[in-house]
């Protein structure tokens, strides 16, 4: 933990995301750089996102053209609604960076670092999982889309025919243009990999820091007043103040996690929501492309590889949405467990209206309809099994 001395501990569990998400051109620059930089990256989070704009058009120009054939629609449509859940995130992150630095501001603030050592293990614990999940998920991504490509090249050297999921206005199996093509493809869908994960670990660690966050507040909660009791024997101040100076630094704290959940709600719930809704036929396709393959290929590994985080990423959404419900009811049980007992009346009053407004916890939503939860998870897998017999019956009938 000494690596750490001095650090803003909340805020550092995202750094290593935003630099990805500033590279990949996802978020705008610091606000304390030159305006000349600003401009210069601006410029290229447009480019970068009208060359995504682009690839999904020639994806969709190709499934029109080979609609009449449920192989060749379902090898295209897996990767096509990965493209479109990445530019629905993409969006949110463009529409409304000023809220997400409004988030990072908070981040950065007194309440969410107090600096206290009993705080660290948990901060640390956050970055920790936080930095090592953004690598594992760029590594896997990376593998898999260079993998996604070893087929096309093997195919190609045999002199066999490679039809490719998006359209191009000129025959791909000449030797110099499907190099071309296969590079332009490699490198779009390793663009998408590294975006697309970045931005869905981005968004699972702004719920962890809502959970970590709780639980410090439910921390000082129970220590309360035994800390207050101890401070006011080693200082000029009676145990009182340091009780109100306290109490008020906690419910300050609860206000910043109900402000900086809100925001977050308010910018990711609908980014969310959609990616739900399209998960599960992602899932479906991606089952129904991988079920015909040979066990072992690097074909097959790479569809694997896709299908383990899709359903890693949506499992961390419904996990931390849950832990933080489930740390949010808790605080409750804090409020009983402090020494309530050896506080002035008036801090007891204070207390009970504060327990009061704990009561209605924070419930993470996704579209503010639907409950992140483990239930949820298995609800959006048993659908696409359900999509997926759907879909296999009718290619047998």
């Amino acid at each position: 933990m000494a690596e750490y001395e001095g650090e803003l501990l909340s805020y550092l569990s995202l750094t290593p995301h935003l630099k990805v998400l500033r590279s990949c051109g996802i978020f705008p620059l610091d606000p304390s750089s030159s305006n000349l930089k600003k401009k210069l990256h601006g410029f290229y989070i447009y480019i970068g996102f009208s060359l995504v704009i682009l690839y999904t058009l020639l994806q969709i120009i190709h499934v029109f053209q080979v609609r009449a054939d449920i192989e060749k629609v379902m090898d295209a449509m897996f990767l096509l609604l990965t493209f479109l859940d990445c530019i629905f995130k993409q969006v949110m992150f463009m529409k409304k960076p000023h809220k997400i630095l409004e988030m990072l501001n908070i981040m950065k603030g007194p309440s969410f670092n107090q600096g206290l050592d009993e705080h660290r293990p948990l901060l640390v614990r956050t970055i920790n999982h936080a930095q090592f999940l953004l690598r594992l998920f760029n590594k896997i991504c990376i593998v898999t889309c260079f993998l996604w490509i070893t087929l096309p090249v093997y195919l190609h050297l045999k002199k066999e025919t490679v039809e490719f999921t998006i359209w191009v206005p000129f025959d791909t199996n000449e030797n110099s243009k499907f190099y071309i093509v296969i590079g332009y493809v490699w490198m779009q869908t390793t663009w998408l990999g590294l975006n697309n994960s970045t931005m869905d670990i981005f968004i699972v660690y702004l719920f962890a820091q809502i959970k970590t966050q709780i639980c410090i507040l439910r921390l000082n909660l129970e220590n309360l007043v035994s800390r207050c009791q101890e401070e006011s024997k080693s200082s000029f101040h009676s145990f009182t103040e340091h009780l109100e100076w306290r109490f008020r630094g906690i419910i300050y704290h609860y206000n910043q996690i109900i402000k900086f959940s809100k925001i977050n709600e308010e910018i990711f719930s609908s980014a969310i929501l959609f990616q739900f809704l399209i998960s599960g036929w992602i899932i479906c396709t991606t089952a129904y492309r991988t079920i015909n393959m040979k066990p072992l290929s690097g074909e097959f590994v790479s569809m694997i590889l896709y299908m383990i985080c899709i359903l890693s990423e949506l499992f961390l959404f419904c996990f931390y949405g849950n832990e933080v419900a489930h740390e949010s009811r808790r605080l409750m049980e804090s409020a009983y467990c402090m020494q309530w007992e050896e506080m002035p009346v008036k801090y007891r009053r204070y207390l009970i209206i504060f327990m009061e407004r704990i009561k209605c916890s924070i419930l993470p939503k996704a579209g503010k309809i639907v409950p992140l939860s483990i239930n949820t998870f298995v609800q959006i897998v048993k659908t696409s099994y359900t999509f997926y017999t759907f879909l296999s019956n009718s290619n047998a009938n």
